[in-house]
């Protein structure tokens, strides 16, 4: 009676490995071996020996299986003398070919661990993606596009906006193809080089480079992409920015702008109308909301559009306006806050174009309360561009090598406080919703006396007459403490002084 043969495929195994409870081997697959002879029992006894078997990585996990062909075939005794020579070290004549096969164990391993590691491991989704099929067609733009609808269900349309701009702007120069594989430091530079090489500036490079590093981030920590973010972005200048320091006009400018407004006039050397009244309302009400983002400490348009009528306004008699910065009210709802004076230019710009003062209502006209995130986003995307538009025609009217738009109001506010060498730093910190010492001064803006307030914005209009540039006595600076401890509570002065006792 010849002897059986059996098959114990946990010894044909030519490679393996176990990584936290998942077992897989490269073997043989002997499920289809044709049995030539059965025993008594109808048990196989023999098998066909001149059979070609698919040679097959066994993905095992809690008892089930998993086979994943490798597109080779082996025979039997041919697949166990391979194995048998696996423990040797003698150099065989099968060393290549064994060399080869097992790179399919090692190509699969990094696959296995990000499964793993990520908690999503199963057989049918093991399955999935060493077939190329990505589970849910998860692809680098699928990740972006589930981080934008997040950014818009957080109430963050601006910044979703910015992040399809830029999904966009990847899509167009580097395609629809790329994948998670392809995503490294080398990629990123290649991108920065087709960015510079499309003419864009080193500011949108440098926002385009930040938001991808983010998206790029979210991918590394859910095992999409192998690497950091870290090496992968260095040198390529996405922490750069363009420098602002040209970006404001001096106060001379600032009054002649204003002065050119109020006197609404656009005419030639002839007296005659440079525009149709249609154009001529729209250059001087976009020159306004400008003068007053500039006066009103340096808004942005957005905080500009959002302003209300609060109970602030009210309790000042009319005589100051307040708003959270929304570009950082979510980090720091104290820091956030600013409070600035009506002064006399301002309420002229209010009598011409904001609505009645009525609680709750916002102060301009131009974007509604009911509006949706995307939709504000587009308004306020709109009178941006509407803005810089009319900003190019009233800089040729009058002569003026720069052109505007709505970013320089607020590094003109900065800049031009700061240069008197009078206003303190505070105040303008403070003015600009800049303040996070998180000490007790820092939340009360409101705490500067209205007069001081209203001296201090004036000279955004008004230039230094030589001998103001001069330091304050001690009896001023006596005054305006005063002043500042008068509106403070019991329990605030006392903390006060227990922090000036540190």
């Amino acid at each position: 009676m010849p002897k059986k043969k059996f098959m114990f495929t946990e010894s044909a195994d030519l490679a393996n490995f176990n990584y936290k409870g998942v077992y897989v081997s490269l073997t043989i697959d002997t499920r289809k071996w044709v049995v030539t002879k059965r025993d008594d029992a109808g048990r196989p006894a023999e098998h066909d020996q001149s059979q070609l078997l698919p040679i097959v990585l066994r993905v095992t996990k809690e008892s089930k299986r998993l086979y994943l062909p490798v597109g080779e075939k082996s025979t039997w005794s041919e697949w166990l003398e391979m194995c048998k020579h696996e423990q040797s070290t003698r150099v065989r004549a099968d060393s290549e070919k064994r060399s080869s096969l097992k790179k399919h164990i090692a190509n699969i391993k990094p696959l296995v661990y990000e499964l793993v590691d990520a908690g999503t491991f199963s057989l049918s989704r093991m399955k999935d993606r060493y077939n190329g099929i990505v589970e849910e067609n998860v692809t680098i733009y699928s990740i972006w596009d589930e981080i934008i609808q997040a950014k818009r269900d957080n109430d963050k349309a601006g910044t979703a906006r910015c992040n399809k701009d830029i999904r966009n702007r990847f899509t167009r120069i580097m395609g629809k193809n790329v994948t998670f594989n392809d995503i490294d430091h080398e990629f990123v530079m290649k991108w920065v080089d087709k960015m510079k090489k499309a003419g864009l500036k080193i500011t949108t490079i440098g926002i385009s480079l930040r938001t991808f590093r983010a998206i790029v981030n979210v991918c590394i920590d859910r095992k999409l992409i192998k690497g950091d973010t870290k090496e992968m972005f260095k040198d390529t200048g996405y922490n750069l920015m363009e420098s602002r320091k040209e970006n404001f006009l001096d106060v001379a400018t600032w009054r002649k702008l204003y002065d050119f407004w109020e006197k609404g006039e656009a005419k030639d050397e002839n007296g005659k109308e440079c525009f149709i009244p249609k154009e001529k309302n729209a250059i001087f009400r976009d020159l306004g909301l400008l003068l007053f983002m500039y006066l009103g400490d340096g808004q942005n348009l957005a905080d500009t559009l959002r302003l209300e009528y609060d109970g602030w306004y009210f309790s000042t008699h009319g005589k100051q306006l307040r708003f959270l910065r929304h570009k950082t009210k979510d980090r720091n709802r104290d820091a956030s806050e600013v409070i600035f004076p009506v002064t006399p230019e301002i309420q002229k710009i209010l009598d011409r174009y904001a609505n009645e003062p009525k609680l709750g209502e916002r102060v301009f006209p131009i974007m509604s309360k009911f509006l949706s995130a995307d939709k504000e986003t587009w308004v306020i995307q709109r009178y941006n561009k509407s803005i810089r538009k009319q900003m190019a025609k009233v800089a040729k009217l009058l002569d003026m090598e720069q052109k505007p738009t709505s970013t320089w109001a607020r590094h003109s506010f900065a800049t031009n406080l700061n240069s008197t060498g009078i206003v303190p730093d505070r105040y303008i910190s403070d003015s600009m919703g800049h303040s996070s010492s998180g000490d007790i001064t820092s939340k009360y803006i409101g705490a500067y006396p209205l007069k001081k307030m209203l001296e201090y914005n004036a000279y955004l209009l008004n230039e230094i007459k030589e001998g103001d540039n001069k330091e304050m006595n001690a009896t001023d600076k006596k005054g305006e403490l005063l002043e500042l401890l008068k509106n403070m509570s019991e329990e605030e002065r006392a903390a006060l002084m227990a922090e000036a006792s540190k």
